[in-house]
């Protein structure tokens, strides 16, 4: 799964490097660890729920992209992407970047939600993991 999503991001960088209006700047693409969300206590099926979600911005040079999410079963694996622009200049930061993740509950069993929250010492993805059971409206 990890390998599709790299995959994914691989060649999002290389359709925006191979970019035609090509203005000198390097960009690519990297998950930073999602530092704070919320969710309800339970979902309704059928209904679209907005999730407030927050990061911590590594450094001046990133902005966010978008969400990468994985569905397997009832788990979802979500992601926040960032977009860096590749410059000498970039300074560390401790901004606080606060974003929304819409999300329509489609079945009714509950879901597994697991967080990107960082690699560990193995570079391996590290998750939060919340349940939240789904109620019939």
């Amino acid at each position: 799964m990890m390998k599709k999503v790299f995959l994914l991001l691989a060649l999002l960088t290389l359709v925006v490097s191979c970019s035609l209006d090509d203005d000198g700047r390097n960009v690519s693409y990297e998950f930073v660890p999602i530092a704070k969300y919320e969710l309800p206590d339970s979902l309704v099926f059928g209904k679209n729920y907005e999730f407030p979600i927050s990061y911590v911005s590594p450094t001046d040079c990133n902005a966010f992209y978008g969400f990468e999410y994985d569905r397997r079963d009832s788990t979802r694996l979500i992601f926040i992407v960032n977009q860096v622009l590749e410059s000498e200049n970039c300074l560390p930061t401790t901004d606080t970047v606060e974003t929304t993740l819409n999300f329509e509950v489609l079945y009714n069993y509950t879901y597994v939600f697991k967080f990107f929250n960082g690699f560990d010492a193995n570079d391996e993805p590290t998750y939060i993991t919340e349940e939240v059971p789904v109620k019939r409206p």
